[in-house]
């Protein structure tokens, strides 16, 4: 008989820590799955970020601009405008754009500097001239327009902007 008890003197120790460790084991897991997470983040390099947001802004931005300017809300295309301009200050198209704008606006001595910037930068772009062409018209600078127009129709007399110039130049 005592070798009976020595046998199960160690058993119920045994157990007893077994328990403990157990409860332990499972208090410890949930901590650690409730607990908040501390992650490190290493940020890319800033050559990265800055060519990927510029590329994306530029993007939304020009949505944005577009929006505004179908809702007649002029001003609020303006700034958009000059924003992209600040990602891209040689985009002929933008300005054409800002000089429209500022036009509506009644600040055509500025749209004609923007469309002037647009034909300049791009010689080629039909747009700007055809743009240029109406602002200065639409200021009674008629000899300066006339120009301007006929720069539109022989950039291609059959697109849109050419028949338009050529309209604009009957009148």
């Amino acid at each position: 008989m005592s070798t009976l008890n020595e046998k199960n003197s160690w058993a119920a120790p045994a157990l007893l820590a077994a328990a403990g460790l157990a409860v332990a084991l499972l208090v410890w897991r949930s901590y650690h799955r409730d607990a908040p997470r501390v992650t490190a983040y290493t940020a890319p390099p800033a050559a990265t970020i800055s060519g990927a947001l510029q590329v994306e802004t530029a993007e939304t931005l020009h949505a944005l601009a577009e929006t505004h300017l179908a809702a007649r809300r002029f001003s609020d295309a303006q700034a958009v405008y000059r924003k992209i301009l600040a990602l891209d200050p040689k985009n002929a198209s933008v300005y054409n754009e800002l000089g429209l704008v500022l036009h509506y606006q009644g600040k055509s001595d500025e749209a004609l500097e923007a469309l002037k910037t647009a034909t300049t930068l791009d010689p080629g772009l039909q747009r700007a001239w055809l743009s240029y062409g109406f602002v200065l018209k639409s200021t009674g600078k008629d000899a300066q327009a006339r120009l301007a127009l006929e720069k539109t129709v022989a950039l291609g007399a059959s697109t849109p902007q050419g028949v338009e110039a050529r309209s604009m130049l009957e009148r």
